[in-house]
């Protein structure tokens, strides 16, 4: 998995552990975020049960887990990324932590993984790691992760883009069975119309160029614009052949 130190460096870079690139970054997380409340938070009713953000970055996905679950577990690896998460989200159910026998000690009714399995390059490393999940995993629970897929095996020092048949297997090995699948839209390799439009403004183009430059306010506005852009985004999950994909998981044997 990658490191602490990788994923430190990011959250002192640009504040969170997503795209570098703040124009992506602010309306990619918006509808990342949409996108896990329409798709696997359904369900769930309002004030019950555990849930566990396994690579929780700095906490988006806690916060909004926290309100539909009782108790939720923000697990990381990186100390300095928690410590940004209970700066910036830090509802009195969630609680932090990176260490990952903490994290898995008790029983989660949902296992919430977004694009953190393809930082584990080794195969043998996600099949420990689900087995784990399985272990954790409360009757009648469920996994979900995002992950962006290839059409063919790649990988660097970082990051691994599995097939979706090689990445079925591996849970497939670890048991578990498929319960539903999502297409969620890529911003580059499978934009929506509205994300296209959004970037081809000049006062975006204008706007991350100067929040690269880190000038004071630029981000702030960027994010108040790429914020409410997405919030009016409709076709993110009309996508099936992005690479990008939700995955909804449940134990073998499960009902």
């Amino acid at each position: 998995m990658s490191s602490a130190a990788f994923w430190s460096e990011r959250v002192r870079r640009y504040g969170h552990t997503g795209w570098s690139d703040a124009a992506t970054y602010w309306y990619d997380q918006r509808l990342r975020l949409k996108a896990i409340d329409a798709t696997v938070l359904v369900p769930w009713p309002a004030g019950q049960a555990s849930a566990l953000d396994f690579g929780c970055g700095v906490g988006d996905f806690c916060a909004l887990l926290s309100r539909r679950f009782a108790h939720v577990v923000g697990y990381d690896v990186s100390a300095d990324v928690l410590a940004r998460a209970r700066e910036c989200n830090a509802p009195p159910n969630v609680v932090y932590t990176a260490q990952l026998d903490e994290a898995l000690e008790s029983r989660h009714d949902l296992i919430l993984s977004v694009t953190v399995l393809q930082h584990v390059v080794q195969d043998e490393d996600v099949r420990i790691l689900l087995s784990r999940f399985a272990a954790a995993l409360a009757v009648g629970g469920r996994v979900a992760v995002m992950e962006t897929l290839g059409t063919a095996e790649s990988s660097s020092d970082y990051l691994k883009r599995r097939t979706l048949p090689q990445l079925l297997a591996l849970f497939d090995s670890a048991g578990f069975a498929p319960v539903s699948q999502h297409g969620f839209y890529h911003p580059s390799e499978c934009p929506t119309p509205q994300y296209r439009a959004y970037r081809s403004r000049p006062g975006v183009r204008v706007l991350g160029r100067l929040a690269g430059m880190k000038l004071p306010f630029s981000e702030a506005l960027l994010r108040r614009i790429a914020q409410r852009d997405a919030a009016q985004d409709k076709s993110f999950l009309a996508h099936a052949a992005s690479p990008t994909q939700i995955l909804v998981f449940s134990r073998k044997g499960d009902k």
